[in-house]
């Protein structure tokens, strides 16, 4: 099941120089799967407004086909497919922010207050692809990379939907207006580009479309906003550190023993000197692809091993303190994971392959005899109790006057004519 979970993509590392508060000068675009540099150090907080903050920060950076016959519709708790959508649109509308100035993108930065904040900057006349396939695609308004833009605009939409903690603005860049105007203020000269607010800091930046870029943003999502899909909050299973005195809790606690999962045969109930204390630690300014994308695997494990492990998250780059732990620990490239058990240090990694995190994991639970809950096998329901709930299906469609896929053939008729007979 974990296996399942934590699909495997191109491992990323970024190296950590001896000043690990200061990113690399070099301004570069955000890549897709090679380490993200993208500014200098922020601008400073002390000495400038608001709006004019945050054009500084942002001048320092550079710029599945479906198969018909399997189609299941759902539409569980509205009246039609229609009716849902059109909720969840009207969701999705709510959720958004649309920009239309200046004055208003510094009205919803100020009452963001801490949440982080993820601005779409698109249009409709442009879209660029990401550096992946900037090669390939280079021409900005060809109608394959429109079609791109699209389908990522309607993916960010599902993002906005289920992400309820983080606020979303966008902007859409015409070509004359205030818009306009919104993207030549903050160095924006390709589109889409998609920033990470917090705190009025510029946190990570994004350029273009393409394939993969849609999971990318939401994996920025889950790392820097602490939200998944269906309001899973990150804290209820990754515990934050913030100093010594944070990871010195985290690691003389103790898991629970935890009753059985849905869907497994068992609980865990380890002893506390067994138990695997695991330290995720990354950065969070200019954070590489590797850290936004081993960031869901590390949640899956920290939910999926509750009772055998405990898991932390601890950036670099947030204060002098956790900068001296992180060298205290010799770790050197984000993003890297120390383990710990009986408070002593048994394992290290350094990378972002999510197979190899889970390897390194179920390597000290097989060496200390640790049984993990097995996934039990799934009872289906009697081949009676199939074709009742297929009659209704039918008759429901017929009272629709729809078609429906339930609708019984020649052959499995005759055979129901037979058994009866």
């Amino acid at each position: 099941q974990l296996q399942k979970d934590i699909t495997d993509r191109a491992p990323t590392r970024r190296v950590i120089r001896d000043d690990t508060s200061t990113a690399s000068p070099d301004p570069v675009r955000t890549q897709h799967k090679h380490p993200i540099t993208m500014a200098a150090q922020l601008a400073s907080s002390a000495v400038m407004a608001p709006v004019a903050r945050r054009v500084a920060q942002a001048r320092r950076r550079a710029p599945s086909s479906r198969n018909p016959r399997a189609t299941v519709c759902m539409s569980a708790g509205y009246d039609s497919v229609q009716a849902r959508r059109e909720a969840e649109s009207l969701k999705v509308d709510s959720r958004t922010k649309q920009i239309h100035s200046l004055a208003e993108l510094d009205a919803a930065f100020t009452l963001a207050g801490d949440k982080l904040i993820m601005l779409a900057i698109e249009s409709e006349e442009e879209c660029v692809m990401s550096d992946d396939v900037w090669d390939r695609n280079n021409v900005a308004g060809t109608e394959n990379n429109k079609e791109q833009c699209r389908q990522l605009s309607a993916s960010l939409a599902r993002i906005a939907r289920e992400a309820d903690n983080v606020v979303f603005l966008r902007v859409e860049v015409l070509e004359s207006g205030e818009t306009r105007q919104i993207a030549k203020e903050l160095n924006i000269t390709k589109f889409p580009t998609y920033q990470y607010w917090k705190h009025d800091d510029l946190m990570w930046q994004h350029v273009g479309a393409g394939a993969g870029v849609a999971a990318e943003l939401s994996e920025g999502v889950l790392y820097y906003g602490g939200q998944g899909a269906a309001g899973l909050n990150v804290s209820d299973y990754v515990t934050e550190i913030n100093s010594r005195n944070d990871l010195g809790n985290f690691i003389e606690s103790c898991a629970a023993p935890t009753g059985p999962l849905p869907g497994f045969d068992a609980g865990m109930d380890v002893p506390c000197e067994k138990q695997l204390a695991i330290v995720d630690i990354g950065v969070d300014k200019d954070a590489p692809h590797g850290c936004l994308h081993i960031f869901p695997a590390v949640l899956s494990l920290a939910r999926n091993t509750q009772g055998f492990t405990r898991w932390a998250r601890m950036a670099i780059d947030k204060n002098a303190e956790t900068a001296d732990i992180a060298r205290e620990f010799g770790v050197d490239t984000v993003p890297s994971f120390v383990f710990l058990a009986d408070g002593k240090v048994v394992d290290r990694y350094s990378g972002s392959d999510r197979v190899e995190l889970m390897n390194h994991v179920l390597a000290f639970q097989k060496a200390n005899g640790i049984r993990l809950p097995e996934r039990g096998a799934k009872r289906r329901m009697s081949t009676a109790e199939a074709k009742e709930i297929a009659r209704q299906a039918r008759e429901r469609a017929k009272a629709e006057g729809r078609k429906t896929g339930w609708e019984r053939t020649r052959r499995s008729s005759s055979r129901d004519a037979s058994a009866v007979s």
